[in-house]
């Protein structure tokens, strides 16, 4: 017997004719050939008694790309897309190849067909369902058709036809109200075993269309499964439908589509690079954004063609026990959120959000400014920036955005009252504007267009002002163009960004890209622009991935909708962990501590150059006389949970050290031994475990070996064990420092860092040098302190498969589920290994070498 692999890149529907053909060449040919298929969709295969595993590395099996040319002359021939393999292959291994059935060829298990189907999921019961797939993929849009006319036909059939929307995540398949929403929720496996269990389809011409008649049919006096198909003109219709649907198509009916298909790919250009994007491939009649031969075919006619399947008494409507059912799997897959963007389809997505925005709401007036400062971190440097803000004179209306109860308490409120300050917490005023907000940057174009100001200055929190800023509101600039913006550092158009650009139809522009540290803007004059920024930031779980951060969002925007803006054209002045802006004649009037924010703990060193640093050190230090850093969403409990339960006065806790490595960090692992050697703690027991192997992925072998710690010190009678890297210098009193930290000797820590790399705190303990930080949060793994207790919780879990093990301080505190303390200041630096030559070196803003307690 002659073994094939058939190889084939062409998507699901395409593979589905694929089935087809090795059906029949089965069937034509019994006992001559053994086949197995290289495709990007497996699941089609699952089960195909005629599919048998095989080697490409075998030299008697031949590896056939497979293909179907017969397409090219579909218009000409009478032929059914069936046909297309089936011809390949038979001129491709000399064969007479006849067509079986009128089908692909899809198998389920009986295991398979036993299951529940997903909408028995929901509704608690089976129920008869339509399948309806109202859109389709980003390369072929010229086949969708209207989502209204989708949900005209939903609601005729409402409380007799439950519709069960399908389509995959990125793809567009616009929500449609009162059907059961599985929208990204399935496989294609999954979606298969759904079309076994429903009674019809609604569609374009797409794969669902080719496994309406590939998949078996559910109970035994049922053998077709009624299926309606928008099709319109882009195919010519013998080539597409199977005789038992209805086929809706126009062929015939418009000059473009008079002698078959026209076969063009969109209808707009969707600005994505794709090469169906020249006008070539652009439909030539377009009729309110539709194709024409789409637009012709009217909702009521989709309805009279349902209908006839349910007049000829081939199946029936629902009763009212599964309407009452179906209803209950309506709610329940509500708030099924599938529309993510994708670069395909981001640029129709804008333009048709831009259809939505309202006009400008006369309901704002005034002038004032807008800092977003919630949690420990913010509300420190925001306390600095409102302090300098009054001292320099203004005295413009501030508000204070912050998102829920966790980040600001009623003590911080009271705080800011006598700077006049308002505290809006976005989390509740979101019940009354609602939207997305995925990402804390994303909350600065929510708070500008909420905010109850027609003109606002936006500041970062980290921002000092050096001068009163109201003087901008009045300057020629923002009065001629109702928006300026600063810039950020000068770089080269990213590459990353520019697809972005592209989908909006816009060029990246020849000017710096903008800083958002500070923004000032006339909400009435650029409304339309705003509420762009803000669905850019709503949306941010995709353009975040092109662009950094909110910042860019505002340029895009402006450019967008063309609307004016000024732009200082002064450079960046940068100080350590500052960039320094100005006004239009070139004085410094912000400097925003990008990179290194002030600190509740008073650890930040000075930077050369900082103007009033002394007067915000004092705003510092008058806050911490006030506040502890505690909030009362986030107070901690202090009983022991190390299971040593130390009390004042009794024998320090215990500690053993393991310093991890690898053979090939001999050099830096010998410089740490000596900085640690040079520090009070020259009798730390220490055991260095230095892996051999290879090193190609740094995560591996460093897991491996911590694991292997944790292991071989479980019966470790010491109450901590200090996990160090092996590219560290030590504060020189770090043993006098851990014996008199608090946290420690009273055994409240069960996990902790003595390395900070500049993490976002939940709260502070400022008298006992203890930052907390949300297991979600932690980062640096530098030198972990983990407690005797916590080491055997992590080793009694339940075992997890060798590539999602947890290691490390951001593994190991998602396990324990705890809040992790961090030592302030750090007592230890990153001073990098042999792999971070090639990345950029993390490091403790808060780390001072004779630092003593």
């Amino acid at each position: 017997m002659k073994k094939l692999i058939l190889k084939c890149g062409l998507a699901p529907g395409d593979i589905v004719m694929l089935t087809a053909a090795v059906r029949d060449l089965h069937l034509c040919y019994p006992a001559r050939f053994i086949t197995d298929v290289r495709t990007r969709c497996g699941d089609i295969w699952e089960n195909n008694p005629h599919i048998t595993p095989l080697q490409e590395e075998d030299p008697d099996t031949e590896q056939i790309e497979c293909s179907y040319p017969l397409i090219n002359r579909c218009n000409q021939t009478p032929y059914h897309c069936l046909h297309g393999f089936i011809e390949f292959l038979n001129g491709k291994l000399g064969l007479n190849i006849k067509p079986t059935a009128f089908k692909g060829d899809i198998h389920l298990s009986l295991r398979e067909q036993s299951w529940y189907s997903q909408v028995h999921e929901v509704t608690k019961t089976d129920i008869p369902f339509w399948i309806v797939a109202a859109g389709g993929k980003h390369d072929v849009t010229i086949k969708w058709w209207e989502t209204q006319r989708y949900q005209e036909v939903v609601d005729h059939f409402q409380g007799k036809i439950q519709f069960v929307q399908m389509g995959k995540e990125g793809d567009h398949h616009p929500k449609l109200k009162g059907v059961i929403d599985l929208r990204g929720q399935t496989t294609l496996r999954e979606l298969i075993r759904l079309v076994y269990h429903s009674q019809g389809i609604l569609c374009s011409v797409t794969s669902i269309m080719h496994l309406a008649g590939a998949v078996p049919t559910k109970g035994a006096g049922c053998r077709t499964r009624p299926c309606v198909v928008v099709a319109g003109g882009r195919e010519p219709a013998h080539w597409e439908a199977y005789p038992d649907h209805q086929f809706i198509h126009t062929n015939g009916l418009l000059k473009c589509s008079g002698k078959g298909g026209c076969w063009k790919d969109r209808t707009v250009r969707l600005r994505d690079g794709d090469k169906r994007d020249r006008p070539g491939h652009l439909c030539v009649d377009v009729v309110r954004g539709l194709p024409h031969c789409m637009d012709m075919i009217t909702s009521a006619e989709v309805i009279r063609r349902i209908e006839l399947y349910f007049k000829g008494g081939t199946i029936r409507f629902l009763t009212n026990a599964q309407r009452a059912a179906a209803d209950c799997g309506v709610r329940a897959t509500a708030k099924n959120s599938c529309d993510r963007l994708t670069l395909s389809g981001a640029g129709l997505a804008c333009e048709r959000f831009l259809t939505t925005i309202p006009p400008y709401p006369q309901r704002y007036a005034g002038r004032g400014i807008v800092i977003c400062g919630g949690g420990v971190r913010y509300f420190t440097n925001a306390w600095v920036c409102i302090n300098r803000l009054r001292c320099s004179g203004c005295r413009l209306p501030v508000q204070l955005w912050y998102w829920g109860k966790k980040e600001m308490d009623r003590e911080m409120k009271v705080l800011l009252a006598p700077l006049g300050v308002e505290c809006i917490d976005a989390q509740k005023l979101k019940r009354k504007f609602p939207a997305r907000i995925l990402h804390p940057w994303a909350l600065k174009p929510y708070a500008i267009v909420h905010s109850p100001f027609r003109e606002v200055l936006l500041l970062d929190a980290d921002n000092v002002a050096v001068v009163n800023p109201d003087f901008l509101f009045d300057t020629p600039e923002f009065q001629a163009k109702g928006a300026l913006f600063w810039p950020d550092y000068e770089r080269k158009q990213n590459e990353q960004s520019a697809p972005i650009w592209r989908s909006c139809g816009l060029r990246p522009p020849s000017e710096p890209e903008f800083e958002t540290g500070q923004v000032l803007v006339d909400k009435d004059r650029c409304w339309a622009a705003l509420c762009l920024t803000l669905w850019f930031n709503e949306n941010c779980d995709f353009y975040y991935q092109h662009l950094y951060g909110e910042k860019e969002t505002f340029h895009l925007a402006f450019r967008k909708l063309k609307k004016s803006y000024a732009l200082i054209p002064h450079r960046i002045h940068s100080l350590v962990g500052t960039m320094c802006q100005h006004d239009f004649q070139g004085r410094r009037i912000f400097q925003h501590r990008n990179t290194d924010k002030w600190d509740l703990f008073l650890l930040n060193r000075r930077v050369k150059d900082f103007w009033f640093e002394d007067e915000c050190r004092h705003h510092l230090a008058r806050l911490r006389g006030l506040w502890d850093g505690r909030t009362s969403s986030t107070l901690l409990k202090t009983k022991a949970e190390t299971g040593c339960n130390k009390k004042s006065g009794t024998k320090p806790p215990t500690i053993s050290a393991i310093m991890l490595s690898h053979a090939t960090h001999a050099e830096i692992r010998d410089q740490t031994l000596q900085n640690l050697a040079a520090t009070d703690w020259k009798d730390l027991p220490l055991q260095i475990k230095i892996e051999n192997g290879p090193k190609d992925d740094q995560g591996a072998w460093l897991k491996k070996i911590t694991l292997s710690a944790l292991r071989e010190n479980f019966e470790n009678q010491s109450h901590y064990l200090l996990f160090l890297e092996d590219d560290l210098n030590f504060n020189r009193n770090i043993r006098h420092n851990l014996y008199n930290w608090k946290p420690l000797t009273t055994g409240t820590v069960r996990m902790a860092s003595l390395y900070n790399p500049n993490v976002c705190e939940l709260a502070c303990d400022v008298a006992n040098n203890a930052r907390f930080v949300a297991p979600r949060s932690v980062f640096g793994g530098q030198a972990i302190l983990i407690s005797r207790d916590a080491v055997r919780h992590l080793l009694r879990r339940r075992p997890m498969p060798q590539k999602q093990e947890p290691f490390g301080l951001s593994g190991f505190a998602r396990l324990l589920q705890k809040p992790v303390h961090y030592h302030a200041p750090s007592l230890v630096q990153h001073i990098g290994s042999p792999d971070d030559k090639t990345k950029k070196l993390h490091q403790a803003m808060d780390f001072e070498l004779l630092w003593k307690a």
